[in-house]
């Protein structure tokens, strides 16, 4: 093997979108309504793409390594999409064509010639690649470096309190379970996902709801940093879970704004099918996989405030001291941040 730098700076994909956010602040929602824009291929969910993303982040790839590779995926994933191939159609998958509004689109490609014919759709068409990711807002570094101007970050956020139960029906799978497929540390024996890098004691030692605070405290930090840093403005976009659900039609402008498509007639028949606008911000559809993750149904006469103190006091009983006192300033520089809903 030679001392050559790996490189790709001929591009296939002239533009790309990111839809990220932690775990649980409304993703499954969001990106049915991110591909109804104009030229927005169907979501993916690329997980070898936060793979090389984490790490490079974490000085485990070199940076021609991660510039080239991730080029490299977005180009065959990008190509792929316009051909239908490995497209998800399996109609139970969040991803799935068939959740999609462009799902007949994806079946007509699958009988449409590719090599020559398919760069002669891609320079007509000029489709927009389109990836969903979790949590990897702390690493997006080594994706911003190999895509530049090309990139523009869609990040879903969402209070707190909101995210708890859904982090705790999961937490104890990260090291434990080989169908989780995130990346693993391994601390003095003990395995820990990668975003517990710098408390792996901490998250080790700690009960499972404390280890959910612990970890969502970390990951919002660069969220509350990104969110405040005026530069980001014309390249991540940041959408609340709560406003957005209760009043749209500002994000749905400011994500036109920030990708330079156009919002469609089906973008609307998306909203509706999440019941958005809502009176209520949990009063969504209840989909199975929101049963898997402890989301049980709320009662949509529920007052918002009445609902924020049941969660507020639920959090103090099941956590220690400690981990409630770091709660706390969690969700202070979420709502100096991103306000109140009520």
């Amino acid at each position: 093997m030679t001392g050559s730098e790996f490189s790709r700076p001929i591009h296939l994909c002239k533009q790309i979108v990111i839809l990220d956010g932690l775990t649980g602040t409304g993703k499954t929602m969001f990106s049915p309504l991110v591909s109804s824009y104009e030229r927005v291929q169907n979501a993916r969910f690329e997980y070898m793409f936060e793979y090389l993303c984490i790490s490079a982040a974490n000085n485990k790839l070199s940076s021609d390594a991660s510039h080239s590779l991730l080029n490299l995926l977005a180009d065959t994933k990008y190509y792929d999409g316009v051909i239908s191939r490995e497209v998800n159609f399996r109609p139970g998958d969040l991803s799935s064509i068939f959740k999609s509004s462009k799902a007949l689109k994806y079946i007509k490609q699958l009988f449409q010639a590719d090599g020559a014919a398919a760069g002669e759709r891609i320079e007509k068409e000029n489709p927009i690649l389109f990836l969903v990711t979790h949590q990897l807002l702390s690493c997006m570094q080594p994706a911003l470096n190999a895509f530049g101007e090309r990139l523009r970050i869609i990040q879903m956020v969402r209070h707190p309190l909101y995210l708890l139960d859904h982090w705790h029906s999961y937490i104890d799978m990260h090291g434990h379970s080989p169908r989780d497929f995130t990346i693993w540390l391994e601390h003095s024996g003990n395995l820990v996902p990668w975003f517990a890098a710098g408390l792996e004691e901490q998250y080790v030692n700690a009960q499972p709801f404390d280890k959910v605070i612990y970890v969502i405290h970390t990951l919002l930090q660069t969220v509350f940093q990104k969110a405040t840093d005026e530069s980001l403005k014309d390249t991540i976009a940041f959408v609340p879970f709560e406003q957005f659900v209760l009043s749209p039609d500002g994000y749905v402008k400011r994500i036109e704004q920030l990708i330079g498509a156009s919002a469609t007639a089906a973008t609307q028949k998306v909203l509706s099918s999440q019941k958005v606008p809502r009176k209520f911000i949990n009063a969504g559809p209840q989909k199975n996989i929101y049963k898997r993750y402890g989301l049980i149904k709320q009662d949509k006469t529920v007052n918002h405030a009445d609902d924020y103190q049941r969660l507020l006091t639920a959090a103090r009983i099941k956590s220690s001291p400690e981990a409630f006192s770091i709660l706390e300033s969690c969700i202070n520089e979420y709502e100096k941040i991103f306000g109140l809903w009520f």
